[in-house]
């Protein structure tokens, strides 16, 4: 450990885990934990978690004055990355658009009926014998 690092332990500063920051803002979606911290300029490092998650480590003064500004209600969180909220107990998570099937309704009638044409010229001009000429043969 450097010596930096060692200032930082002793100012109760270093680098939480994600579980760890869990506790420190209860009131934020354990899936929002990333985004939270990104929207509130929350530093992260680079190095491996220590419990082998692969997962960001958060910086712990960071952290905590984030926390403090959440339970202000000034930090920047989303009603729906709130674990307190009414969105969150209805878990209106926004997720991607939901396709619609393709529906064969009265809608794609037009548009059906003229691929029907399209293909039906295709297979006329393919099947048709070649009635390019008009019956004169040139002959060499």
């Amino acid at each position: 450990m450097g010596a930096a690092d060692e200032q930082d332990l002793e100012d109760g500063e270093g680098w939480l885990t994600k579980a760890e920051v869990r506790e420190i803002w209860p009131q934020i979606r354990p899936g929002s934990i990333g985004a939270v911290a990104r929207a509130n300029s929350v530093r992260t490092s680079a190095a491996p978690s220590p419990d082998l998650t692969r997962e960001p480590t958060y910086h712990a003064a960071d952290v905590r004055h984030v926390a403090a500004r959440i339970a202000r209600g000034e930090a920047d969180v989303a009603p729906w990355q709130r674990a307190d909220s009414d969105a969150a107990r209805s878990d209106a998570t926004p997720g991607p658009p939901v396709r619609q099937p393709v529906s064969w309704g009265p809608e794609n009638v037009p548009g059906l009926i003229l691929l029907a044409i399209i293909v039906g010229l295709m297979l006329w001009g393919l099947t048709s014998p070649d009635n390019h000429g008009t019956g004169m043969v040139f002959v060499r």
